[in-house]
């Protein structure tokens, strides 16, 4: 037995322990983060574009399969409530689906979202573009459970691109992920045209999405207002970050125009944007490393700005990925940033310091959530999510050694 063959096997059963949770907006794991014991579910209307195949035997009339020609429509979501750790979670559901004209460039279903957003006199949309191993149903209760949890309280929309909802086809998920581009780009432009005020939350892939997406409305021949965005959350973002060629860099920089301010979620415990870190040739992620080392640089300019938190303690499943939508210390700092609280105002949910607990550099801030000791990860959670990233290099390694 080689070396690799003997490490290969007890990596490999944690990271399939690990496995075990929640990595993606998984239907069965979605439910709100502030009520609890027996509060009644919520029930809410959400609107979509989805590039999937229309299946009815799929939740939701969809199914994990690219089917080219959008859809467009609305349903309602249920978000059950966190019940007490010895109870399970009651799973989410959707329907009944109605279907809505898409219309030429989008602007049937964005006008449709602009109607239901002044009906309400809230005149604002939340817009969630989901990550991958997530299918139709998670994408939608997750939309709703952001808007129900942060309390933004207006129009729920999720943009769903046809992921495979399976955590091993990963790298078809990229695959998919750009093919919706297009129709990404002709959703923002349509709902720029109808002058409501959008918020936008993308995860993980779904960045790769939203940011190309924006950067092609950059060379649009008719490009949306200015700040037709207001806030803009990347969680987790699965883009290169290489210092010397920094694709997460530029596309920002093509979407500051757009956007009135940016906040970049962080995690260096985030086990999944270290895998994909590995996959990717050893280019950091976006998503992995907080932006305060000075290591990733993001424009910034007078009238747009780019906070960035780091969210390292966050509670989230086993490999630290759904921080964002899963622990309420993350939910609360959104909702803060949803009513364009500056982060520096947002000293409930935030702390400056350095990561070893030093003073706030002024200079270079450094925000991280606040997380109490007994929420953070402990040393189990640690270990799975040090051991994840050495399967894929494990699985290499027979490639690029020499035999034994």
């Amino acid at each position: 037995m080689t070396m690799f063959a003997r490490i290969r096997l007890p990596a490999a059963l944690a990271l399939g322990a690990a496995l075990g949770g929640c990595v993606g907006d998984k239907a069965e794991f979605v439910h709100s983060v502030w009520r609890t014991g027996d509060a009644a579910p919520i029930v809410s209307t959400v609107f979509y574009v989805t590039d999937r195949e229309p299946d009815k035997a799929w939740p939701g009339g969809f199914a994990k399969h690219w089917g080219d020609t959008p859809s467009c429509g609305a349903t309602e979501a249920t978000i059950p409530a966190l019940n007490p750790p010895d109870q399970p979670i009651p799973t989410g559901k959707i329907g009944p689906i109605s279907s809505l004209q898409c219309g030429p460039g989008m602007a049937g279903i964005a006008s449709a979202i602009a109607l239901a957003a002044r009906t309400k006199n809230c005149n604002e949309v939340f817009l969630y573009i989901h990550g991958f191993n997530t299918l139709f149903d998670g994408a939608v209760l997750r939309a709703a459970q952001l808007v129900d949890d942060t309390r933004s309280g207006c129009v729920a929309a999720t943009f769903d691109w046809s992921s495979e909802g399976e955590i091993g086809r990963y790298i078809p998920d990229i695959e998919h992920s750009a093919y919706a581009v297009p129709h990404l780009a002709s959703f923002l432009h349509a709902l720029s045209a109808t002058g409501i005020r959008i918020d936008i939350l993308g995860h993980s892939m779904g960045n790769r999405v939203l940011l190309q997406a924006l950067a092609a409305l950059a060379q649009h021949a008719d490009p949306p207002r200015p700040d037709f965005i207001d806030q803009m959350i990347l969680a987790a973002a699965d883009v290169g970050a290489d210092p010397v060629n920094n694709d997460f860099a530029h596309l920002l920089g093509d979407t500051m125009p757009f956007v009135h301010r940016v906040t970049v979620y962080a995690s260096h415990g985030d086990a999944v944007l270290a895998v994909s870190t590995v996959a990717h040739g050893e280019v950091p992620r976006a998503g992995h490393m907080p932006i305060g080392t000075g290591k990733l640089q993001t424009p910034n300019a007078a009238d747009h700005v780019v906070d960035v938190v780091d969210a390292s303690d966050a509670p989230a499943e086993l490999l630290g990925h759904s921080y964002f939508a899963m622990s309420y210390e993350a939910i609360g700092d959104i909702a803060l940033i949803l009513r364009d609280t500056p982060i520096a105002a947002r000293t409930d949910t935030l702390v400056c310091k350095t990561r070893d607990d030093g003073p706030c550099d002024p200079e270079v801030p450094h925000y991280h959530l606040i997380v109490a000791d007994d929420r953070k990860p402990d040393f189990f959670v640690r270990l799975i999510r040090k051991l994840a990233p050495l399967v894929p290099r494990i699985e290499l390694a027979p490639l690029t050694g020499s035999p034994e």
